[in-house]
């Protein structure tokens, strides 16, 4: 623990992180939007591209996830701040995406968005430990929760601006990703700025040692391998909701407003509005009954999403999903922090994230040939089967999750 660090008092900690966390929160908005719909909407519109490059954008963000893991070890025990290892990925994706947006090639464009992306997701688990460590128990979704509504409305703010530059002119999208690489910047500079401590050492000798807590930790590896399911029901279907309603494939082909609308506008704004209430339910209520409201609220939203080509039906589907996602987001950043013991939540969020990459870069390559063989709307309704399958494997757990709550006066 450095000595600068140690000087803090826990109100100090939590008030100096906080106000850096809202910065940062600020920052990824632009960065959320920038992925959630503009890497795609360039590749699918401007460059046409193919379905493998559509595909390695897409799972971009996994790739990143997996490398976490050997990324947590191999800096683990170097005297390395987790802030700093959280905001130097930051500055390499700031770099690739100001590249990305003024060298006009489709193949450079993917690969320097892809590294751009790996980069943001890498570090996670670094963000993770930071919370956990500053942040007391009883309070620590609702201070996470403040700088997520921050990214929410930005990404909604900036998701409406940057598509109707594009409506303008699509190749103002070189504009679009010089902001977004510059609040790269302006979020390792936030995330630089936290008070941290040092990466714990590893307790093994090699990077993939991690999963081992699978095992030894029974609750921990079971609920992994439900939100596996769920996640890969997720994650197979995100990135063909752009190309259902971008794509002329599909017959909706839709302006990029409206895109925007769908895919950003409307799940982010009621993901804005919905972020408080579950924040609150995830500090006070049972952990495994809040994952299975979530998981059948991802799996109708999913399934009205692709039923139809009407816009209504499909804006409701995509609200739903918004709700979703405000609880989702919550309980994805933090669930470990409920399951790690003392000094593992690097480790054991490092696993959770890999995991997550696994299934986010194999999903959206699985997600796009299985539409081709027999068609959107079926893959929405596999997708909603799954999620459902992967609550009822978590009913068991609801006895377990009961220990996990924080009691507060």
């Amino acid at each position: 623990m450095s000595a600068e660090y140690s000087s803090l008092t826990s109100s100090e900690l939590h008030r100096r992180t906080y106000k850096y966390d809202l910065w940062r929160g600020f920052f990824e908005g632009v960065l959320s939007s920038g992925i959630q719909t503009f890497a795609l909407f360039i590749a699918i519109r401007y460059y046409n591209a193919g379905e493998g490059l559509k595909s390695l954008i897409a799972a971009a963000p996994f790739i990143g996830m997996v490398l976490s893991l050997p990324l947590v070890h191999y800096t683990a025990g170097k005297r390395l701040k987790k802030s700093w290892c959280s905001a130097v990925p930051s500055v390499l994706a700031s770099v690739c995406l100001i590249t990305a947006a003024w060298v006009p090639s489709l193949k450079f464009y993917a690969l320097m968005i892809t590294i751009s992306y790996v980069c943001r997701s890498a570090a996670i688990p670094y963000l993770t430990s930071i919370y956990n460590d500053n942040y007391p128990h009883h309070r620590r979704a609702s201070s996470f929760s403040k700088p997520l509504l921050l990214t929410v409305a930005i990404s909604s703010i900036f998701g409406l601006v940057g598509s109707l530059l594009l409506e303008i002119n699509i190749s103002y999208f070189s504009w679009v990703f010089t902001v977004v690489g510059i609040c790269a910047l302006g979020k390792a500079w936030a995330i630089g700025s936290m008070p941290s401590q040092m990466i714990e050492k590893s307790s093994h000798k090699h990077p993939f040692g991690n999963f081992k807590y699978t095992i030894k930790d029974r609750e921990f590896g079971y609920v992994l391998l439900t939100w596996f399911i769920m996640g890969f029901a997720n994650l197979w279907v995100l990135p063909l909701r752009v190309d259902y309603v971008a794509s002329s494939t599909y017959g909706i082909e839709a302006s990029p407003v409206i895109v925007a609308l769908i895919i950003t506008i409307i799940p982010e704004t009621i993901r804005f509005l919905f972020i408080p209430f579950w924040a609150r339910l995830f500090d006070r209520m049972n952990f495994i009954v809040l994952r299975m409201i979530l998981n059948v609220l991802f799996g109708v939203g999913i399934a009205l999403f692709f039923i139809s080509k009407n816009l209504l039906v499909i804006g409701t589907g995509s609200a739903l999903i918004g709700l979703a996602f405000a609880g989702g987001s919550i309980a994805w950043a933090l669930w470990v922090t409920k399951y790690a013991p003392p000094g593992k939540v690097s480790a054991y969020m490092s696993v959770h994230v890999c995991l997550t990459g696994i299934r986010g870069t194999i999903g959206p390559i699985m997600g796009y040939w299985t539409a081709a063989q027999v068609g959107a709307s079926m893959t929405g309704w596999v997708s909603c089967g799954l999620m459902i399958l992967a609550t009822v494997m978590l009913i068991p757990e609801i006895k377990h999750g009961r220990n996990k709550m924080v009691v507060t006066s």
